[in-house]
């Protein structure tokens, strides 16, 4: 249903990653109202960068982070995308919203960029199967059809890559 890989790419590449979309003034961030989609009503507002949206190339960033997950991602890029959210200063103790990324069939790839509190939750028969915490290096990979979410961070940054390739 799952599998993890920790140190996906080379600690080399990790701080290159980390370097691109965190410390360099020319990475542009946007601002979403909730991090699920559901329009701030959970006030879990977050910063997203698209480097890929329907299939079609949207930041010339994708040059440089894509070819760091070649190794894995052999097929066609639906949604390509790196989140960030920062700790707020509530008390949340919910989840976010569960849900599937895409109706297209496809495989989930989501890999922490940083170490961070926020676990990932997925659920199997709409019941949380396993929890995952946010390790610099780690990727996840599951199928889309599994509904998923996160934890809001309470203590550090929590910023993921998710890359939605077709199957």
């Amino acid at each position: 249903m799952y599998k993890i890989i920790d140190n996906a790419i080379s600690k080399k590449d990790q701080n290159f990653l980390i370097n691109i979309i965190m410390d360099n003034t020319y990475f542009s961030w946007f601002f979403r109202k909730d991090v699920t989609r559901e329009n701030g009503k959970q006030k879990r507002f977050c910063f997203t960068h698209n480097f890929v949206v329907n299939g079609n190339k949207h930041s010339e960033a994708l040059d440089v982070v894509q070819p760091l997950f070649k190794k894995y991602v052999k097929n066609k890029i639906l949604n390509f995308k790196t989140i960030l959210q920062l700790p707020l200063n509530f008390s949340f103790k919910k989840y976010d919203t569960p849900h599937i990324d895409t109706e297209i069939p496809h495989t989930v790839y989501l890999y922490y960029v940083l170490n961070s509190d926020g676990e990932t939750i997925l659920f199997k028969n709409k019941k949380i199967f396993k929890k995952i915490k946010p390790q610099q290096g780690r990727l996840v990979i599951f199928n889309g059809n599994v509904l998923h979410t996160a934890y809001q961070p309470k203590k550090n940054i929590r910023c993921v890559i998710n890359i939605n390739e077709e199957k």
